[in-house]
């Protein structure tokens, strides 16, 4: 039998982990994955000659919550399997490592701040820059719960992890796909250069972009002819654009295109992570 890799949500019993349960739950439900709630508790080493692991009081007030929202869901899904379990680990670490074995990881975003709306928690910017496995930062229910799955299109490399990943998430949520490529900077604004041979590259470079992605477009369309999908290019920064489309969608989907001996995010996925979508997956590269 082949393995099963669960759908694997981040929890403290928060508000904000509320919503990413549910989300978790939702998507393990329709694709017919077991769910593991993991809460992690971060070992004492900041305090000098105290034993690093929590006192078992505190472990079982931990154990209590995993208790809680496990049987919370299970009044919503009763079919579904779920487990939980408590970690003794800094929370981004243990979560980056379940995300080696994991098929999805939500975890919710806790900014903090006066303008908490444009920022993410530690935890979740972390997790969305070294997860093995695409992560899902739940900041909000969406607005349309049916609306469209919205992928940005890298014009480069046509980002196929992101886009094969929005193409299976459509299919599972029975929605349509909109695929955004942006064009941006100088190839954005071709009419204002002058003419010549710098104008004539420009537009030389556009149009072979917009080939190369409405190629990539249709090889992805073929293999999900039960997916509605459509291609829109348009012209503005990238961030710009995938958060406009989001507005009114069920889930945005970003490639992470940054990654370098750091594994920082790339700046369309952090700009997107960080501008308020109520829900996004950040797709790692094959």
């Amino acid at each position: 039998m082949a393995d099963v890799y669960p759908v694997v949500v981040g929890t403290d019993g928060s508000a904000h982990a509320a919503v990413a349960e549910a989300a978790a739950a939702a998507d393990a439900q329709r694709r017919g994955l077991p769910l593991r709630l993991v809460y992690s508790f971060a070992p004492l080493y900041g305090f000098a000659g105290l034993d690093p692991t929590p006192p078992e009081n505190v472990l079982e007030a931990c154990q209590e919550i995993i208790d809680r929202e496990i049987e919370g869901l299970r009044e919503h899904y009763p079919d579904l399997e779920i487990s939980g379990e408590v970690l003794v680990q800094d929370p981004a670490v243990a979560l980056v490592k379940e995300t080696e074995s994991a098929d999805i990881l939500y975890v919710g975003a806790r900014g903090l701040g006066a303008i908490r709306r444009f920022l993410l928690g530690s935890v979740s910017n972390k997790v969305a820059a070294y997860g093995k496995c695409p992560v899902v930062v739940v900041r909000h229910a969406p607005v349309n719960t049916h609306g469209p799955v919205v992928v940005g299109m890298d014009p480069d490399d046509g980002s196929p992890a992101a886009v094969d990943f929005a193409y299976r998430q459509a299919r599972a949520r029975g929605v349509a796909l909109r695929v955004i490529q942006a064009r941006q900077h100088a190839a954005a604004n071709v009419n204002r250069v002058p003419e010549g041979a710098l104008r004539e590259a420009i537009r030389s470079g556009v149009a072979g972009l917009e080939s190369s992605g409405k190629e990539a477009f249709d090889n992805f369309d073929a293999d999900y002819p039960d997916v509605h999908a459509t291609l829109d290019v348009v012209s503005g920064h990238a961030v710009d654009a995938l958060l406009a489309a989001s507005e009114d969608a069920s889930l945005l989907v970003v490639g992470n295109h940054g990654r370098n001996a750091l594994a920082m995010l790339g700046s369309v996925s952090s700009g997107v992570l960080h501008g308020g979508a109520a829900v996004v997956a950040v797709v790692p590269a094959e």
